[in-house]
């Protein structure tokens, strides 16, 4: 952390990037990071590859995130929750990896790719490890403390899943004491479906299929196509897998252009679904990974079908 601190310091313009199809995390962090060192008098800029998606739309300072790099001349860049380079996307094409590198990410797949690595795997978001960054830069504020709020309830799923520890509880109640509006916050994020998305659930919900102690469910482009629904809309459908009685572990399998397939992965605490990730090339946590595929989705079914029936028994 020292090292991180030092280089902030010296330097004066940052570049903040982060993973493919941004979630509330990896959103948050960078936007407290970003205000926090604005607030110190150094620059930050944000950049993407894909924007945010609708549900964080409310949140007045989303629009610091951008898609495109325009001419802004980093001397140091923060890559936030990615557990490689490649996970940024193509827009790791666009930047000089040259310049120093502070990697900050919660993944214990974290491949330690930077100049300088806080890497955390205990904490349940990068969101937790940035805000113990800033409250050695400056005095947090109720805007910062709203972006690492965001960070830490979606990447907790509201405190509902494992990664949730104590350490996680008592950093978002002292971001409340900031003035962050929890209720506002949940109500932004989690209630504010449109009705395309509730009427894909249906259609997922029916093809879902129970095995033993494990289920899985997946979303076509034509599903999607039939309701007027982005993928976006199926974030946090796979958790609908682990809800029923008696399952340990659970997938969705989404399909996406050119024949690829994103598969998410979630399990009880007392199932690791990280490995199963791992043989495909993918990451995350013991109980939360994913990975990509490119070929057939009944086949790809079929063997996470024997792959989940060998985990969780």
């Amino acid at each position: 952390m020292k090292k991180a601190i030092d280089i902030i310091k010296k330097y004066n313009k940052f570049l903040i990037v982060s993973h493919k199809y941004p979630d509330g995390d990896s959103i948050g962090s960078q936007i407290a990071l970003a205000l926090g060192l604005l607030k110190i008098g150094k620059k930050a800029y944000i950049y993407n590859e894909d924007p945010p998606t609708d549900r964080y739309s409310r949140f007045k300072r989303i629009n610091l995130i951008h898609t495109d790099k325009k001419d802004f001349d980093e001397e140091v860049i923060f890559s936030l929750d990615s557990a490689e380079l490649n996970r940024i996307g193509f827009i790791k094409d666009e930047i000089d990896f040259t310049k120093p590198i502070i990697n900050i990410d919660h993944h214990i797949s974290n491949k330690n790719f930077g100049d300088i690595n806080i890497v955390k795997p205990y904490y349940s978001s990068t969101a937790e490890i940035i805000y113990e960054l800033l409250n050695r830069l400056t005095e947090l504020d109720e805007e910062i403390a709203t972006y690492l709020y965001i960070g830490i309830l979606t990447d907790t799923g509201s405190f509902r899943y494992p990664n949730t520890t104590s350490h996680s509880l008592r950093v978002a109640s002292k971001l409340v004491n900031y003035g962050v509006v929890a209720s506002q916050i949940s109500e932004f994020i989690w209630f504010t479906d449109p009705p395309a998305r509730i009427k894909l659930l249906g259609d997922v919900l029916q093809n879902i299929t129970l095995h033993d102690k494990f289920s899985i469910m997946y979303v076509t482009k034509n599903m999607l196509k039939n309701h007027g629904a982005k993928e976006e809309d199926t974030n946090e459908f796979v958790d609908y897998g682990l809800t029923i009685k008696n399952v340990k572990a659970t997938a969705m399998i989404k399909e996406r252009e050119g024949g690829i397939l994103k598969v998410s992965l979630r399990s009880r605490n007392d199932v690791s679904v990280q490995e199963l990730a791992s043989e495909y090339g993918g990451g995350g946590h013991k109980t939360a990974a994913g990975f990509t595929y490119k070929g057939d989705l009944r086949v790809l079914k079929k063997e996470l079908e024997k792959k989940l029936e060998r985990i969780v028994n």
